[in-house]
């Protein structure tokens, strides 16, 4: 019997590595090989060593979009692969993530899945081996990323994202691909804003209450008095992106305020607002990721990541941003301040008035200056 189970894992541990041999094949060609015209990009997310995060989830569909771009690719097919006993990382953020619920709360993040006009398929596999099986045997079709030697040590990816992929793209290229939502929650976006801020110049506001993570939590009386100020001296409408159980009953009698959930909107439709809108603001949250990939004036605050772990970061005074940032598109350390939401607004303004000429004509009295 010893010997059986001793020569079924041998067998076992032999077919994945000939699965992860074909993985490897599968890279081999040389970037400019035509043949690689006819492939896609099979983004994988492992939950085994990603983190489960609508952030983190956005930052390597960036990277499949410069993958695509490098290797000359076709669609981008995504694989979210989990260990049904073991789903998510450790961390006191997911502890209330198990075996049971997971899938429950796995429709939380998948949206961020989609948000790339280039989506082909998506696949879920509940263990590596079906994952490595799937590869294998179509090995002839995909350009697999992250590599075999990322996907084997584990690595946590954003870090390499940002310092090796994007910068190495960034050098060569002097930008970064833009990221977009799908075209239907584009319009969805659009025609949203037109509906409920005509005539102003829309804004996102990522707002957080999480008792779980507390110290990542949004200054509530801050920003209720910031957009107090702002009702008589910007015309702006604040589209607040929150949770249903993040939301404060105080926002709904702001005239200068709407709650994004307070129309069902999903986190597709969120992600989509947060693009289309003139600016974003808020806390370090995931679906802000989404503004760092394009043009947009941005200001998070409450970044808990140490400027110095980054290639090529710029800090100009308290502000910092990416090396492939243009200068309001910015990530603070500090917390939320009624003085520091309105030194920071004032900040961007003249930029996002720039941006909106048409509502610089209709409210020709209302706008001050930097």
């Amino acid at each position: 019997m010893n010997n059986d189970n001793t020569m079924r894992a041998s067998w076992k541990r032999l077919r994945r590595t000939w699965r992860l041999l074909k993985w490897v094949f599968s890279a081999a060609l040389p970037v400019t090989s035509p043949s690689h015209e006819n492939k896609r990009v099979l983004l994988v997310y492992d939950l085994a060593s990603q983190p489960f995060s609508v952030g983190d989830i956005l930052v390597l569909q960036e990277a499949a979009l410069i993958v695509r771009h490098i290797r000359n690719l076709g669609k981008i097919d995504v694989a979210v692969v989990y260990d049904a006993q073991k789903p998510v990382v450790d961390d006191p953020a997911f502890s209330q993530i198990d075996r049971e619920s997971f899938l429950f709360h796995l429709s939380s993040i998948l949206p961020a899945a989609q948000v790339n006009p280039l989506l082909g398929a998506a696949f879920l596999f509940d263990s590596h081996e079906s994952l490595e099986s799937y590869i294998a045997d179509n090995e002839s079709k995909y350009y697999v990323w992250p590599t075999i030697g990322l996907y084997t040590s584990r690595e946590y990816l954003f870090y390499h994202c940002f310092n090796e992929l994007f910068f190495e793209y960034f050098q060569q290229y002097g930008r970064l691909p833009v990221m977009n939502s799908r075209p239907a929650a584009q319009t969805w976006a659009r025609h949203f804003l037109e509906k409920h801020a005509s005539g102003q110049i829309a804004g996102t506001i990522q707002l957080r209450r999480n008792p779980v993570n507390p110290a990542r939590n949004s200054r509530y009386d801050a920003w209720l008095e910031f957009f107090r100020y702002c009702e008589s001296t910007y015309p702006v409408k604040f589209i607040v992106i929150c949770a249903p159980h993040e939301i404060d009953p105080v926002l709904r009698n702001l005239p200068n305020v709407i709650i994004a959930k307070d129309h069902h909107t999903s986190l597709e439709q969120d992600l989509a607002l947060i693009e289309t809108a003139a600016f974003h603001m808020g806390a370090s949250s995931g679906p802000s990721t989404i503004c760092q990939f394009n043009d947009k004036p941005y200001c998070i605050f409450g970044w808990r990541i140490d400027p110095a772990v980054f290639k090529g970061i710029k800090t100009d005074g308290h502000r910092h941003r990416f090396y492939f940032s243009n200068t309001f598109q910015n990530w603070i350390i500090e917390h939320e301040s009624v003085d520091l939401l309105k030194s920071e607004f004032s900040f961007m303004w003249n930029e996002i008035r720039a941006r909106n000429p048409e509502v610089s004509r209709i409210h020709p009295h209302s706008l001050p200056s930097k």
